[in-house]
């Protein structure tokens, strides 16, 4: 779910935050905007929120519909009933004491920058990002993208500007960083893009560099394939079998990176 905080900061304007308030948030969660009072969190926070409950709402009712289980005679749960929470390593989870025994909640994720919301619900855990792009990217980028990732994008995304190439690979590597519960939290340099595929009418193909220049405006226009390596002393271990690989959709919507 992806909403524009400029609309959600007009209807602010307008006087509608207590609709909004009852709406689509717990009355802890309600307590909880009142004590933000710098402006840009506050929007920030109340529309990661409200993406967050659409997303879990459209995942449990296609659970109450029985795609996820049977529940049969059971009420709609209303956006306001599900509480997000924070674990103590900062990651949003729904907590709904309500709720029926044989329903389980979703796992949700949520992210923000430069004027958007994002979030999403699933039934396992995952990560979502948003990045404006932006040519801070290229000053930081030995922190995030080795020199073979950096080849890897020129060449199969040889026809996107390289702050768009930076940016996919980003929200790419923060999306997995967010679905993982590893205590220490993998680092950026852990995480190694090692093969781009293209979104495609009949499935997933290899990219073809002209490829690049067709989709740039999807929400799923590439999948990255991420392999995570243990580092230690900086150093890679055991370089030629990686401890885990991910596969991130990412795209690129009005210049926003998302994965």
């Amino acid at each position: 779910m992806l909403l524009n905080l400029d609309q959600l900061h007009s209807l602010i304007r307008e006087g509608q935050e207590q609709t909004l308030w009852r709406d689509w948030l717990h009355q802890t969660e309600q307590e909880k905007l009142q004590t933000l009072h710098y402006e840009k969190r506050h929007i920030e926070w109340l529309g990661g929120r409200i993406c967050a409950k659409q997303a879990a709402l459209q995942y449990l009712r296609h659970a109450q519909q029985g795609q996820h289980g049977p529940l049969s005679g059971q009420k709609a749960i209303a956006a306001p009933e599900p509480l997000i929470m924070n674990t103590t390593a900062g990651r949003p989870f729904l907590a709904h004491q309500a709720r029926p025994q044989n329903l389980d909640l979703p796992h949700i994720s949520i992210s923000h920058s430069h004027g958007y919301a994002l979030a999403m619900a699933a039934a396992s855990p995952c990560g979502i990002d948003i990045q404006a792009g932006s040519p801070s990217l290229s000053r930081v980028k030995d922190h995030f993208c080795a020199a073979a990732e950096d080849t890897l994008l020129r060449q199969g995304l040889k026809p996107l500007p390289a702050t768009d190439q930076l940016t996919l690979l980003w929200v790419a590597k923060e999306a997995v960083k967010k679905s993982v519960s590893w205590a220490p939290m993998p680092g950026f340099l852990e995480l190694s893009l090692s093969r781009i595929q293209t979104m495609a009418k009949d499935g997933l193909v290899p990219l073809a560099p002209k490829e690049a220049q067709l989709q740039t405006d999807g929400l799923t226009s590439f999948l990255f394939t991420l392999a995570y390596y243990q580092r230690q002393d900086g150093n890679k271990q055991h370089s030629d079998h990686p401890q885990q690989q991910f596969q991130v959709a990412v795209g690129l919507h009005q210049r926003y990176g998302i994965g």
